[in-house]
């Protein structure tokens, strides 16, 4: 196993760890679970997959810009425009 596939596998372990000292150490638990969003960006910095602007990060960076100004409660409505968008967009498949 390679040394990037290594990182790819603890990635989680190593956020939930990060999570929960955080969380209990330091009793900051309101906006450190943004750390868990390093679990599906490490494929791009790692390599793995090449970087392009799609509907669910717009959303989720959209979700997070509303989360610094306080709007966490009701900002998390938008993440249902990722399914509602990609089912909207998505080539419809021909059913001979």
């Amino acid at each position: 196993m390679s040394f990037r596939a290594k990182i790819m596998s603890i990635t989680p372990i190593v956020c939930l760890a990060v999570y929960l000292t955080m969380g209990f150490v330091f009793g900051i638990w309101r906006a450190t679970w943004l750390i868990f969003l390093l679990i599906p960006i490490m494929p791009y910095l790692l390599g793995y997959k090449k970087f392009r602007l799609s509907v669910p990060i717009v959303v989720v960076a959209g979700y997070i810009v509303l989360g610094l100004y306080g709007y966490w409660h009701p900002g998390w409505i938008i993440l249902f425009l990722i399914p509602i968008i990609e089912i909207l967009l998505k080539p419809s498949e021909k059913n001979d």
